[in-house]
């Protein structure tokens, strides 16, 4: 088994989020050949954005969707697909005021909507307590601030510049199992962690759902899967090549030393890699 380790945050990186991908673009790199680059791509659980900003960064965003099922983030990724300018806007006026008390003040409020509930959500993103983005059965925002009180700084050239990257990408707020009829598509199936323990996630998909899922598309599509689980555990089929990776950062109990994810191909890899 081949073994990867995850490198630091790439140009494709938007907002902290637990078990963001975008420390990930040399794996990428390695594992999806060129020729990909032709078909559509669904990137079905999409959180942070972080595989469909790198795929449009590549390949153009002409055949790409980007999905998830919670509208706070297909609220924000429109927002920086269509008026990256206000969004920034949103963010300086409470970076302005940002302080412990003002944090909480914003976690209240609507972020579902709009470019101000984009703005919002997009301020406690950045200055939420290591990277959880984290909602309760509400799909409130609840996780606590991060350590310190300084707003962090955020790179307006970069948000422009995936912007630009993601102009044509389709953006769709969806359950996974609206996509099981792809056909002669590329599908990346990132699920929130199945069997996590800490609830960093909302709509964790049932096991037995998401392998009945992958059962249904691998056939017609070319398929890549990132978890943390055993393959077994989660029903990847035996004909998936499966790559280890070494994280960077501590999952869930886990120490750094001992987190792991995996990432599952039914496809073999290009020799020809990118560049």
């Amino acid at each position: 088994m081949q073994t990867y380790s995850v490198r630091g945050r790439s140009p494709h990186h938007l907002i902290p989020y637990i078990g963001s991908k975008s420390g990930f673009v040399h794996i990428f790199n390695d594992l999806i050949p060129n020729k990909f680059g032709s078909e559509p791509v669904i990137d079905v659980f999409g959180g942070s954005g972080a595989f469909a900003i790198y795929w449009c960064s590549r390949f153009g965003s002409e055949q790409t969707t980007y999905n998830d099922n919670n509208p706070v983030l297909v609220n924000m990724m429109r927002h920086v697909r269509d008026d990256p300018e206000g969004l920034v806007k949103q963010y300086r006026i409470h970076e302005e005021k940002s302080s412990p008390e003002y944090y909480l003040q914003v976690r209240k409020e609507s972020i579902q909507d709009g470019l101000k509930g984009a703005g919002r959500f997009f301020y406690l993103a950045k200055n939420a307590f290591s990277g959880k983005i984290r909602f309760n059965s509400q799909n409130m925002f609840n996780s606590p601030m991060r350590k310190g009180i300084n707003c962090p700084k955020i790179d307006h050239d970069k948000i422009y510049r995936i912007s630009g990257a993601i102009q044509h990408m389709k953006i769709t707020c969806e359950s996974f199992e609206y996509y099981e009829r792809a056909r002669n598509t590329f599908l990346y199936l990132d699920p929130p962690y199945i069997f996590n323990t800490n609830s960093h996630y909302n709509g964790v998909p049932e096991v037995a759902d998401f392998a009945r899922f992958v059962k249904t598309v691998t056939p017609h599509n070319n398929v890549m899967i990132s978890e943390q689980n055993n393959p077994k555990d989660i029903g990847i089929p035996e004909s998936y090549s499966i790559y280890r990776i070494n994280l960077r950062r501590s999952l869930q109990y886990k120490t750094k030393q001992e987190s792991r994810e995996i990432i599952a191909i039914n496809y073999r890899e290009s020799a020809q890699l990118h560049l």
